[in-house]
């Protein structure tokens, strides 16, 4: 039960008194609270019980700060306690320990040491291993001293508006932000961290500015040129997806498959050699690649007549013509003869004639790119790119190029293209000034 007044003898008027007349480690005493004192110190007084531990020791628990605390306030506290015979200082020296074990232990949680300790040595298997630590350095400094488990979604919302104020992009944040949550689950893994504090919190979207910016550079940066190594590539990608199809048929045939046609009879082991060809050749879109006929591609004429998938369907549609390229005639003219010199039909047929599947060169492709070295994120459609940016990067009038890639007019050119020809203004400006410009009179 809670202590009432008359618990202790002590009252407020003895217990001023004794404060403003005793000497200092004077010990006024209860009469009704055995070992329950007040003790004079330099500044104020303390209440004080003097107990004995369960192993008999003679121990004293201080209770309160008087005059902070009165007589009865420190006496409802004593009371429990001497009547549950609890070791005081042991569970104040217990709960000391605990606190000091769990400052311990979030030292060890503080982002820096578990980056520069356990996390680097993870990273030091693998490749990107010291990328990865230079960017959570970088992007989360002032959270290195942080204790991880105290990390909240309010961190990540401040965190990113200031890197957004200064200038980073909303990608560049997703991948920093994407290390840090992949290093907290590491975390977890290891038993450092009881749950992941920012499993449910992700960024928040970009803005619609952000948005439109980071898809222009994107697309920016697919509408290009092939470099001179990506071209090379592509050809050695080609040359060797040619070579490892006939070696693969020359082992299957001598093991056991001698009745697999003769790889190494024919101009190419794999129709997609002389299509990689076309799409380099010509800026053929892919879909326009697999309608090609023998009729659009005249070989004995060297001359490519295509009337777009994409136009087909208007009152007056687009028409591609161009001239072979001479090594795409030579590609052409080898596979027409390997296909037995066909008249009409389809210049890439499925196995039953028909137009095979908008996905059909992948695998191939893929492989290709594997064996050339070309990086993942390069597709067969940035043949195309090439093919544009090339004529545009070179002067090319813009109606030209259009026509060539079957276009009506110049728009998508410019707005897409628009960016490889940064000196066409400068270049006209300069020819309207010396148009223009005042002519020296001879004397």
């Amino acid at each position: 039960m809670p202590a009432k007044k008359t618990d202790t003898s002590i009252t407020d008027a003895q217990a001023r008194t004794f404060l403003n007349s005793a000497a200092e480690r004077e010990q006024l005493h209860c009469s009704r609270i055995v070992g329950f004192h007040l003790v004079k110190l330099k500044t104020g007084a303390s209440w004080r019980l003097r107990y004995h531990d369960t192993a008999g020791k003679r121990r004293t628990a201080t209770i309160g700060n008087y005059p902070a605390m009165g007589p009865a306030a420190a006496a409802e506290k004593a009371v429990p306690l001497r009547n549950e015979r609890r070791d005081v200082l042991a569970e104040r020296a217990e709960q000391k320990a605990t606190a000091i074990d769990a400052e311990a232990r979030a030292k060890q949680r503080t982002l820096r040491t578990y980056l520069e300790g356990t996390y680097a040595q993870h990273q030091a298997r693998k490749k990107s291993g010291d990328a990865t630590l230079a960017t959570l350095r970088s992007n989360f400094a002032d959270w290195l001293d942080r204790d991880m488990a105290g990390l909240t979604r309010t961190d990540v919302e401040t965190w990113q508006r200031k890197r957004e104020e200064a200038g980073r992009q909303h990608a560049t944040l997703q991948r920093a932000y994407g290390a840090l949550r992949t290093l907290l689950r590491h975390a977890v893994q290891k038993g450092v961290l009881g749950v992941h504090p920012l499993a449910d919190v992700q960024l928040e979207r970009p803005t619609d500015d952000q948005n439109a910016q980071q898809h222009g550079d994107a697309r920016i940066q697919q509408r290009r040129q092939l470099t001179d190594a990506e071209i090379q590539q592509l050809h050695a990608g080609l040359q060797a997806f040619d070579a490892e199809l006939r070696q693969q048929r020359r082992n299957s045939r001598a093991h056991g498959k001698p009745h697999l046609p003769d790889l190494d009879r024919v101009a190419f082991a794999h129709w997609f050699v002389p299509f990689a060809h076309v799409a380099l050749y010509t800026g053929l879109r892919p879909g326009d690649i697999y309608s090609l006929t023998w009729l659009e591609a005249n070989v004995p004429f060297k001359r490519v007549t295509k009337v777009p998938e994409k136009t087909r369907h208007h009152p007056r549609p687009a028409q591609i013509v161009m001239t072979m390229p001479e090594p795409l005639h030579d590609v052409l003219q080898r596979w027409w003869k390997q296909q037995g010199k066909p008249q009409t039909g389809l210049v890439f047929p499925a196995a039953d004639g028909g137009r095979m599947t908008k996905k059909a060169h992948q695998r191939a492709w893929r492989r290709v790119r594997k064996l050339g070295g070309l990086p993942d994120t390069l597709d067969l459609y940035n043949l195309r790119h090439h093919f544009v940016s090339t004529l545009v990067a070179a002067g090319v009038p813009l109606l030209t190029v259009a026509r060539l890639v079957g276009h009506k007019g110049t728009a998508m050119i410019e707005s897409t293209y628009g960016h490889l020809v940064p000196k066409a203004a400068a270049d006209a400006m300069a020819l309207l000034t010396a148009s223009v410009a005042p002519k020296k009179v001879a004397s």
